[in-house]
């Protein structure tokens, strides 16, 4: 019987001020290229269905899973937030292992979310034997931003320091302070409660005497919590995956089209399920079963990772670079370019009335001329905020993202819905999706909130992309907003490859909160960390330009 192979733990790789990083090493017989995995999270508890270590092994890779910086078994300093130092250590780890007599010197970084990030950051210190990297799932600051439209994730940013948090106590043992445990315990029990509480800079569940990261250094921007790096500096072939209710779908995306455009001489990959922000890259998302063919497994993703380092080193062009999932059809597709050329565009004018809550408006081929100066509203009131409900959200708390019914959402008063005549067609949506609105507020600020839907026969309406703008921060930090008077908003809702079936309406969502989500505007122009209690504002939408741009040859 001929060795797979074999795994030795604790390997370690010595960075270059001395600190020893520790890793799990899974070899092949005979020396072969290396994949690297650096995580914070505990080099066992890699969850991912993009690519595992064994996959590596068994496909003829060496494998190493490192700990970061002071997590786990590694030595030296941990902090939140240490970009800087992660590039580094991810250009020394790479190096190390390019020496090493199981490596024939050909060396690429994966992984996802924070993997796939410090992989981006460690290509871009561009160490000689890195030959490529499958980054998935990953955004930078600049990104975040765009995506963000300037509103605060709140659930994810509040989720991901309560995890790190426990983490931070359950390390400390029977020594951890029994109030600072409670006090987490509190957080990831009921996270709502604690996002509730204004200021949000005092939240009192965070206030953790000891731990490496407070929540108003983020709030107001004195720690980066996400890094940014120059795409233009990553010299190597780049293999991205996202899913299109990806918390950073967009950002994936856009990540994927700026190497085509900065290296076109390389070879840049993606890849789209239907998956979200999650381990388990399932056929099941939502309340929606895609067919076993959308999951991770069936369409074999760590074996086209594997293709993909292989093309890498042998130069060879393989099949069309992009491979994406078109939902509704519920059938992978593939392209040379994203968006593909072939896809056609819609545009979809906003026609009113629209009551909140009530009567839906319409959404036509040609624009309201004959009452394009009456506006519809809807009271926003940020003590009673739209929740959030699937879609592009984290899961670290209490939300659940995905296609989940909004139909008992588009009921509020504080929400307006607009949809299209039924179809008689199948029409698909394949490319990126922006809403341009005029829109007005009497407060000294606010959100809006757009989500492109799905509307079933059955009446269930389901998530297909989503935007978010605050009106403060649209052309740039402390923008003036006009009070009452309307200005013209571009909302970015990110790409999709949607089928919508015959029978079947496109429909619009408008409001101006996603709780807890992004962290509710409350209408007084005040930072998001010392905003206190806000009163109800009235906003409107007007009609005549404002429209729903589907697909890549919509451009009015």
């Amino acid at each position: 019987m001929t060795e797979l192979g074999r795994i030795e733990g604790g390997v370690e790789a010595p960075m270059r001020d001395g600190v020893l990083l520790r890793g799990d090493l899974w070899r092949p017989p005979s020396p072969s290229p290396a994949v690297v995995f650096r995580t914070p999270y505990g080099r066992r508890q890699i969850s991912s269905d993009t690519l595992h270590p064994q996959h590596c092994l068994a496909g003829g890779f060496a494998a190493l899973v490192q700990d970061t910086r002071g997590r786990f078994d590694s030595d030296g300093d941990w902090r939140a937030v240490m970009w800087e130092q992660e590039a580094r250590d991810t250009y020394d780890t790479v190096e190390w292992a390019a020496a090493q007599p199981w490596c024939d010197g050909n060396v690429f970084l994966a992984g996802t979310s924070y993997l796939g990030i410090i992989a981006w950051l460690g290509a871009a210190e561009r160490p000689p034997h890195l030959r490529g990297i499958a980054p998935a799932m990953t955004t930078g600051a600049a990104a975040d931003t765009r995506d963000t439209g300037g509103a605060l994730r709140l659930d994810h940013l509040v989720g991901w320091l309560a995890y790190m948090a426990a983490d931070w106590l359950g390390r400390q043992g029977p020594d951890a302070d029994p109030s600072l445990v409670a006090k987490v315990a509190s957080l990831i029990h009921d996270p709502g409660r604690a996002m509730r509480r204004l200021p949000l800079v005092g939240m009192p569940e965070l206030d953790l005497p000891g731990f490496p990261i407070r929540i108003g250094d983020l709030l107001d921007g004195r720690i980066q919590a996400l890094p940014d790096w120059d795409h233009a500096a990553v010299e190597v072939p780049t293999l991205s995956v996202t899913g299109w209710y990806d918390v950073y779908a967009t950002a994936t995306i856009r990540g994927h089209l700026e190497m085509r455009r900065l290296r076109p001489d390389l070879r840049h990959e993606l890849i789209v399920g239907p998956w979200a922000h999650t381990g388990a890259l399932s056929h099941l998302q939502g309340e929606v079963n895609f067919g076993v063919a959308a999951s991770a497994a069936a369409t074999r993703l760590p074996a086209r990772h594997l293709e993909f380092f292989r093309r890498c080193l042998d130069g060879s062009d393989g099949p069309a670079p992009v491979r994406y999932f078109q939902m509704g059809a519920d059938e992978w597709r593939t392209a040379e370019r994203w968006p593909p050329t072939e896809a056609a565009g819609h545009a979809l004018y906003l026609t009113g009335p629209a009551a909140q809550g009530r009567t839906p408006g319409r959404l036509t081929a040609t624009p309201d001329t004959a009452n394009p100066a009456t506006p519809d509203g809807y009271l926003h009131d940020p003590e009673d905020p739209v929740p959030s409900h699937g879609g592009r959200v984290l899961h670290l708390g209490r939300l659940v993202p995905g296609p989940l019914d909004l139909s008992r959402t588009a009921e509020r008063p504080d929400v307006l819905v607009y949809h299209g005549d039924v179809l008689t067609e199948d029409t698909d949506v394949i490319g990126p999706v922006r809403l341009k609105l005029t829109f007005a507020t009497d407060a000294a600020d606010a959100d809006v909130m757009a989500r492109l839907v799905d509307q079933l026969p059955d009446g269930r309406m389901l998530p297909v992309g989503e935007g978010v703008i605050r009106l403060s921060r649209r052309d740039g930090p402390d923008t003036p907003v006009p009070r009452g008077e309307p200005v013209r908003l571009d909302i970015d809702l990110g790409y999709t490859a949607q089928r919508f079936p015959a029978g079947h309406r496109i429909g619009l969502m408008l409001s101006s909160s996603n709780f807890p989500h992004y962290d509710r505007n409350q209408g007084d122009g005040e930072p998001p960390a010392t905003a206190g209690p806000g009163t109800p504002s009235t906003q409107s939408v007007h009609y005549g330009t404002s429209v729903l741009l589907l697909g890549d040859g919509a451009r009015p």
